[in-house]
């Protein structure tokens, strides 16, 4: 089985068995007035908000809504590019994904993504398709559990 991430990973390039490469990406977050930020990722650009009973204006996804629509959207990516190398109509594939909010500390988790593939004979590569879409870069770094590392520049 050919791996979604082998046949185009833009997206992950700038890193190879965990060792960071020249020129890997960087996100910006520049505050633009009370809860809202701008975020700029390569040519990309977003708005980051919170709801107004956070002193927000509910202009953009927050944060936890933002890291939930990626780890859907990396699981539909990578099943879509399975699919779509094997034959496998992906036309209207959708993900559904729900979680829990968890306290103490406060986090996501029990995270449950349904793949739907309506147009698409999955037959007997039920299994393959799971597994292509667990390669998912998301999927696997909260499955590894990474560092991060937080400082604050004077």
């Amino acid at each position: 089985m050919r791996l979604p991430c082998q046949l185009t990973c833009p997206f992950m390039s700038a890193v190879h068995n965990g060792v960071k490469e020249a020129g890997m990406a960087e996100v910006t977050v520049k505050h633009a007035g009370d809860m809202k930020f701008e975020t700029t990722i390569g040519n990309h650009r977003l708005i980051i908000d919170v709801p107004p009973e956070m002193n927000g204006k509910d202009r953009g996804l927050t944060p936890p809504q933002l890291f939930v629509a990626s780890l859907a959207s990396c699981i539909a990516v990578f099943a879509t590019s399975y699919c779509n190398n094997t034959g496998i109509n992906a036309e209207e594939l959708s993900v559904s994904l729900s979680f829990d909010k968890l306290t103490k500390p406060a986090r996501l988790g029990n995270f449950k993504a349904v793949i739907s593939i309506p147009r698409g004979n999955v037959g007997d590569k039920e299994k393959a398709v799971l597994r292509a879409a667990q390669y998912c870069p998301i999927h696997e770094t909260i499955r590894v559990a990474p560092e991060v590392t937080i400082t604050l520049k004077p």
